[in-house]
């Protein structure tokens, strides 16, 4: 049964005795308050729900106070509020949504109660003016898409207990200078922080076992980076579009190098590859303009399924190899490219 009450539309349960808002016949406009319950009938609902899509497309919607019952936020329940600049949320909050409040871009600011432990694929994503996200204690990973999009977005909390940072999740965020991920997490999803132009510091922690393809593609002003322990591949395009990095540690169990792994990283004159590394992948070094000196540690050739650079790096960068592996690396496939071959130190 819908009731409305002060001009809210509610589906009650009278079984369970709560309510849930839902989509009214009229948009809704400037400030909006939720109460914790309401009455109908001579009876008390608690109001634990906004439903899906409720408020969606209310381009006049200022801002929104929830009740403390409210328990969920739907999918799309806020999406395309355009002039929402507002939101607080009430205690009992533990669940957000996919798309809840995507395309909201008047919203600044969002601060989630503890409890929290699920905020939906794409939740934020096109929150153009968003500026700070204070995630929650309980929340269980970050999804993919939450903030895809975000370019004003510059402070993050991260969550102490989150296991995995999403595809996209903060891809297009370019006012974000640095991240800094808790022990927790074990996995970077492709394109995670794709196009973060501002990002110029990078803190990841041993606990993680993957980086995914193009995970920080594109992050023009990253300068350092550093492959966690538990990594055991720079997996595709990981730094593909890293203009200003200039220094990369890979660490002695590293096995491959994928494929554009470090596409156009204009400004780096040395890299490392550690003697565990037993394939690179094509384009790995293309466009590599600057690179000086390529150290090779195995003293078996690796195996390239296709050309690993272009012909500038071939001719400018000078590939060194352990002692007496000159010989083993000049008839190699791809390797016997590199104009200038030296043993190594």
């Amino acid at each position: 049964m819908i009731t409305k009450i002060d001009n809210i539309p509610y589906l009650l349960d009278s079984g369970n005795g709560t309510a849930a808002v839902t989509k009214n016949d009229v948009p809704y406009t400037g400030a909006v308050t939720i109460p914790s319950a309401v009455c109908a009938g001579g009876r008390e609902y608690r109001v634990t729900e906004i439903i899906d899509e409720a408020f969606a497309g209310c381009t006049a919607l200022l801002s929104v106070e929830l009740g403390d019952e409210v328990e969920s936020i739907g999918i799309s329940a806020f999406e395309g509020c355009t002039s929402l600049a507002s939101i607080k949320f009430g205690e009992a909050l533990h669940i957000v949504g996919m798309s809840a409040f995507k395309g909201c871009t008047a919203l600044r600011e969002v601060i989630f109660p503890r409890g929290v432990i699920v905020i939906g694929r794409s939740a934020f994503e096109g929150c153009t003016a968003l500026e700070r996200a204070f995630l929650p204690d309980a929340l269980l990973n970050i999804e993919p898409s939450l903030f895809d999009g975000c370019k004003a977005l510059c402070k993050v909390s991260f969550p102490a207990g989150i296991d995995s940072v999403g595809e996209y999740a903060f891809c297009g965020c370019s006012a974000l200078r640095s991240v800094a991920l808790p022990p927790s997490v074990i996995s970077i999803e492709g394109w995670a922080f794709r196009d973060c132009t501002s990002l110029e510091g990078v803190e990841l922690p041993q606990s993680l076992v993957s980086v995914k393809k193009g995970a920080f593609w594109g992050c023009t002003s990253l300068t350092a980076f550093s492959l966690p322990q538990g990594v055991n591949m720079l997996d595709q395009g990981v730094l593909a579009g890293c203009t200003a990095l200039r220094s990369v540690q890979l660490h002695n169990r590293v096995l491959s190098i994928g494929y554009g792994a470090f596409y156009n990283c204009s400004a780096i004159e040395r890299i490392d590859l550690p003697a565990a590394v037993v394939n690179v992948a094509e384009q790995a070094f293309r466009s590599c303009s600057s690179l000086k000196e390529l150290h090779v540690a195995s003293p078996v050739a690796p195996m390239c399924s296709g050309d690993i650079a272009d012909a500038q790096v071939y001719s400018s960068a000078t590939l060194f190899v352990p002692k007496g592996a000159v010989g083993e690396y000049g008839f190699a496939r791809v390797w016997e490219r590199f104009g200038n071959v030296e043993e190594d130190n």
